[in-house]
């Protein structure tokens, strides 16, 4: 018997949006001192590359398999890593928190005067991982689901320096992160846009520039002249 084409396509088409559904991954991440929503924090699944921002609750959605390491940053915060295990997910949930830095000034562009806001928190966070970078080890997420990474539990990691390497390639890549925060805060991209709440939160994640591209436009106005371009963008495909 001939199956028609139209059919087979639809049945492809089904699978694939159930596989995707499947590894479909919620969250909630929150300050550990003050139980608050960590508010347009980006979350990465380093195996895939993909980038996500939490929303006004702390919620967030991402593709996410076992053994897959998911990393949040946000301004003013410690790093947090975790290496997935869906089997030890209670109600298919995350509940994560972040550690915030002793020392915050919150929003602050980077310029090239003096130390930004960046430069301060991030030579918190290094100080943090190289006391404790011979001992890092990533946890895998808890039946708990209490957040528990780079910044917060790094007593137990390997003995090996290949295993050093890794703990510093995921700081590093964290740190990319956490300047693309600090460059592209809410406050910025507001005040270019007018945009607010969720459509704010969808303009942040679609249009989230690169760090390399950060690095080669340093001032506010390229990154004035780069929400605007995008803004077009997004009110036309809106």
């Amino acid at each position: 018997m001939r199956i028609p084409v139209s059919f087979l396509f639809i049945l492809l088409f089904s699978t694939a949006i159930h596989a995707q559904k499947k590894n479909m991954v919620v969250g909630f991440l929150r300050d550990s001192a003050t139980k608050e929503p960590v508010v347009l924090a980006s979350v990465s699944n380093l195996n895939t590359k993909k980038t996500v921002m939490t929303n006004s609750r702390g919620l967030f959605k991402i593709e996410l398999a076992d053994d897959q390491v998911l990393s949040f940053a946000a301004v003013g915060y410690y790093f947090d890593t975790i290496n997935f295990q869906r089997k030890l997910l209670k109600n298919d949930t995350l509940f994560l928190e972040l550690a915030p830095l002793v020392r915050s000034l919150g929003n602050v562009t980077v310029t090239s005067r003096g130390m930004s806001a960046y430069q301060l928190d991030s030579i918190e966070r290094r100080a943090d991982f190289m006391q404790n970078i011979v001992n890092y080890k990533i946890p895998t997420v808890s039946g708990s689901n209490s957040g528990a990474g780079i910044a917060l539990n790094i007593d137990h990691f390997s003995r090996k320096e290949k295993n050093k390497r890794k703990a510093q390639a995921f700081f590093e890549t964290n740190e990319r992160e956490a300047y693309i925060n600090y460059r592209f805060p809410p406050a910025i991209v507001t005040k270019y846009s007018g945009l607010k709440d969720e459509a704010l939160h969808l303009f942040m994640q679609l249009y989230r520039p690169s760090y390399e591209w950060l690095r080669a436009n340093k001032t506010e106005e390229d990154i004035k002249y780069y929400i605007n371009d995008k803004l077009k963008e997004f009110n036309k495909n809106k």
